[in-house]
């Protein structure tokens, strides 16, 4: 049920429940509360239950979480991310089965899980939920869920747990799997660390040095005795003690900093072209793109925990990651469209000739990405009743502090081209009428004006649960029932401003550029002069305005979500059984502005106005998961289990944009009538666990989705409240549900070191993984298609083939391994007809790291990312039609890293 109210004000109506007190009440009442993602870890204390399935530092122990595991999980623990070069959270994952990449920038950013973008699945940090900084930058329709992996560095977490299948004590939202970042702790530890890496490396692409690599991690266990403090693991062994606090040590502390910093530049081609999909290959026009990106990624936290005795822990936890970006954009366009008033292109061949108006634009922008999570929790237990509970305030941020961008009007020029050959990665072109493209004086400030942007963007969540679970003799003697609720009040806003400056009597570029840089793409073109950013900042600063409030990019949300679960597990001889139902209501309000466009002859006068709606709808998600223990290390597993999508936060609004041109009507709206996509999840594993944490899997999947959210493009007669347009032929982009859309598939991995062979030998080893996906979900109805019948294809996201390929050598204190990931293509977004889709391509990706232990302390280590040079590749509907490809060229490190 929703309705939908207009007001002149962007704000939200307040809660009828407040924040702090649903947080009392739930903290005073823990006793009929449960905590989702309850399970012991394989480390833990015996009698202890983890709020959440932790991801233990060492392999072994990971793939054992992975074998107790009550659902379908996997696990990658810090010893296994330590063995590959992979520079963020994101890239790790993406080794895992049933995950492919996506990249941008020559990182890794989002996951897809079984074919499900990142917009549908779940995150958490130490279990409480991770959320998105930038709602703008997200893939696959712009949902503003998707959580950036990238902002997480490798050393900020003691490991990695995708959920496959969820359970009541879980988040339903995860339609293709839930990510677990489990950040480091020192509750359970032995002795005191260090831990800690320092490296460096180059980048060849436009010769920068960097990257450069940084860790540092320190735990202990302490306590006090007779007034002196005491240290877990050094000295003598303090015995137990008598009363409550028992523990001799029942203090812990553990803090970590880690710092990435690199300097990637690269080359980019993009390209529009007039008729993509036919015969007509001619370009409206051809881009040229030069990068420059400096980027310092961040992270640090800690843990204070007390443990008094095994039966009590008390905890309280922060951790703070993510980046500074800086970035430096060059780009020159040859302009092929008609409203230059030159002749139109004439095919040649092969090729083209046509007059190109050329362009040089620039950007010098700096973004700050960051999440937050804070949490304060604790366990007890009560002779055979445990309770877990947690308080939490998870935030994440996106800042543009500037974002300077010029536009440099040039010369028309005769140019021909030829796109057929290389598969249009590589076209031929040249100026045919002697004009140089790289002199600066034949460049002028567009109207002498230069444009700012700034963005702040916050999406924050306070969160309270609990769970309390109790032996039952039901079906044999490990029976237990756990219970409990979960309350999560989300708030989210993107608030764009926009400034400008005007440079008196222009500027021409050669009075604001350095020499043109001709070797761009490897030697094959030209990018023209430079343009000097810092010298454009400083003109603009006497006349740049004030920030002016930008209503096209404004939103903000509140998500309030209340959850309740009961949950039974048992296990009778090698059977082992788990059954419950989750129900989450969700009473949420979407708030963004509308505009009205009222000049039809190329003007505009704006009318914004904002709208908001409310929105309340209750889901219950059952689940059933049964597992055979044929033997202690060969297990089958059979679940049903059940998740939800919420729909994006910009796609639900009622509010709407229109842009007019003298060529074209277009209208953005949001559908307030959306609903949630909800799925229903059916798996079937066979497991075999070998010895030193190898494995032999087969899944099957089939996931079968109800009101699933595409994007929709309509061209129709525009009727709405505008007389204006009334009668104009309209485009319209909005969202809607399509009744009913699956992503089916199995998944494979082997992962075994062949310790049989003869040394030296015996270090050899193979890690491998596939994932084969078919999804289904129909593009464009035969009203909306330009075919004029329905169109099917793979859900956004997804890949039909991810795979993982490493073949290693560890033994006698060297470690060395090359890997390769290979993911095929996948549709990125919609464009009207198939023959107009964006599709990004096959990737294939191979990486090589080795290290050697100097003492049993200290290691040297080497990386080398990318060795194939691979390009991110886009086209438009055929292979042929390339539209973007950057290469980004190998990345190399070395360094040393000691534990103590």
């Amino acid at each position: 049920m929703s309705n939908q109210d207009q007001t002149l004000s962007p704000s939200l109506s307040r809660r009828s429940v407040s924040r702090s007190g649903a947080g009392l009440v739930l903290l005073s009442s823990v006793s009929l509360l449960a905590l989702a993602q309850g399970a012991r870890a394989a480390d833990a204390a015996a009698d202890a239950q983890d709020i959440v399935v932790t991801a233990p530092r060492q392999e072994s122990k990971a793939r054992a979480v992975q074998l107790d595991a009550p659902n379908l999980i996997s696990v990658q623990s810090a010893e296994t991310i330590a063995k590959y070069p992979d520079f963020n959270a994101a890239e790790s994952l993406g080794r895992m089965p049933g995950i492919s990449l996506s990249t941008d920038t020559g990182e890794g950013r989002f996951i897809n899980i079984r074919g499900l973008d990142g917009n549908l699945n779940g995150a958490t940090f130490g279990g409480v939920p991770l959320l998105n900084t930038n709602p703008g930058g997200t893939y696959f329709g712009g949902g503003g869920r998707a959580v950036e992996f990238d902002t997480i560095p490798t050393g900020s977490v003691d490991g990695l747990i995708v959920t496959y299948t969820g359970l009541p004590d879980h988040d339903a939202e995860g339609l293709g799997g839930t990510v677990e970042l489990t950040p480091r702790t020192a509750a359970n530890i032995s002795k005191p660390f260090i831990d800690g890496a320092l490296g460096w490396g180059y980048e060849p692409a436009h010769d920068h040095t960097g990257p450069f690599n940084a860790d540092l991690a320190l735990g202990l266990r302490f306590g006090f005795e007779n007034g002196h403090p005491i240290v877990e693991g050094m000295g003598r062994e303090a015995a137990p003690r008598v009363g409550w606090i028992s523990n001799p040590t029942p203090f812990s502390l553990v803090a970590t900093a880690s710092r990435r910093d690199d300097r990637r530049g690269f080359d980019d081609i993009e390209e529009e072209y007039n008729n993509a999909g036919t015969s007509d290959r001619s370009y409206k026009n051809l881009q040229l793109r030069q990068y420059d990106y400096h980027r310092r990624r961040f992270g640090y936290g800690g843990e204070f925990d007390f443990k008094p005795n095994d039966d009590h822990r008390y905890y309280v936890r922060a951790n703070v990651a993510g980046y500074v970006e800086a970035v430096k954009k060059n780009r020159l366009t040859y302009d092929f469209s008609d409203d230059i008033g030159d002749t139109a292109q004439v095919a040649v061949g092969s090729g083209y000739t046509g007059a190109a108006a050329m362009s040089i634009k620039s950007a010098d922008e700096q973004e700050t990405h960051r999440n937050q999570v804070y949490v304060v929790g604790g366990q007890d237990h009560f002779d055979q009743v445990a309770l877990d509970y947690r308080a939490s305030y998870s935030r994440a941020t996106f800042n543009v502090g500037k974002n300077y961008g010029t536009s440099f009007t040039g010369p028309t020029v005769a140019a021909a081209y030829n796109n057929s050959a290389n598969n249009g990665d590589f076209p031929v072109i040249s100026v045919t009428n002697g004009v140089n493209i790289n002199d600066p004086s034949l460049y002028t400030l567009k109207k002498g004006a230069v444009s700012n942007s700034q963005e702040h963007d916050i999406d924050e969540e306070h969160a309270y649960a609990a769970n309390l679970s109790f032996p039952v003799h039901l079906l044999g003697d490990q029976d237990q029932v756990k219970f409990g609720t979960e309350l999560r009040f989300r708030t989210k806003s993107a608030s764009p401003y926009a400034q400008k400056a005007t440079i008196a009597g222009g500027l021409n570029l050669a009075n604001a550029s350095s020499a043109a840089v001709t070797d761009f793409y490897d030697g094959r073109y030209s990018n023209g002069p430079q343009v000097n950013t810092g010298l454009i900042r400083d003109l603009a600063a006497a006349t740049l305005s004030a920030p002016a409030f930008d209503p096209t990019g404004y939103f903000n949300a509140r998500e309030d979500i209340y959850a309740g679960y009961v949950q039974y597990t048992a296990k009778v001889g090698k059977w082992g059984l788990l059954a419950g139902v989750r129900v989450e209501a969700t009473d949420a309000k979407y708030g963004a502005y509308s505009n009205n466009t009222t000049s039809s002859d190329g003007g505009s006068v704006d009318k914004w106005f904002f709208v908001s709606r409310k929105e309340n709808y209750t889901n219950v998600f059952p689940t059933v998961q049964v597992r055979y223990d044929f033997t202690p290390k060969l297990v089958l597993r059979a679940t049903y289990s059940t998740g939800i999508g919420r729909p994006g936060f910009s796609q639900n609004t009622a509010a709407s944009t229109s842009n007019y041109d003298t060529t074209d009507l277009q209208i953005s709206t949001g559908n307030p009538n959306l609903k949630p996509t909800t799925g229903n999840n059916f798996d079937l594993s066979m497991e075999y666990y070998l010895p030193n944490a190898g494995i032999i899997q087969f899944v099957a999947f089939d996931k079968e989705f109800s009101n699933y959210i595409v994007t929709e493009h309509q061209n129709s007669v525009y009727a709405g409240p505008n007389p204006s347009f009334v009668g104009y032929e309209a485009g319209y982009t909005t969202y809607a549900n399509v009744s009913s859309a699956y992503a089916r598939g199995i998944e494979v991995a082997y992962h075994q070191q062949f310790q049989w062979l003869p040394k030296p030998l015996d270090g050899f080893g193979i890690e491998s993984n596939l994932t084969l996906v078919d999804s289904r979900i129909r593009e464009y109805d035969a009203a909306t298609s330009a075919t004029g019948h329905d169109e099917y294809g793979l859900l956004p996201g997804s890949s039909r083939v991810t795979a993982n390929l490493a073949g290693f050598y560890e033994a006698h204190g060297v470690q060395a391994r090359i890997s390769s990931q290979y993911v095929s293509k996948e549709l990125f977004s919609l464009g009207g007809s198939k023959a107009a889709d964006t599709i990004q391509d096959n990737r294939l990706t191979v990486d090589f790291a080795a290290s050697y232990d100097v003492t049993s302390n200290v290691r040297v280590y080497f990386n080398a990312k990318n060795l194939t040079n691979e390009p991110l590749r886009f086209y438009s509907g055929n292979s042929s039609f390339p539209g973007q490809r950057e290469f980004y060229d190998v990345t190399v490190e070395g360094g040393v890293k000691f534990h103590f």
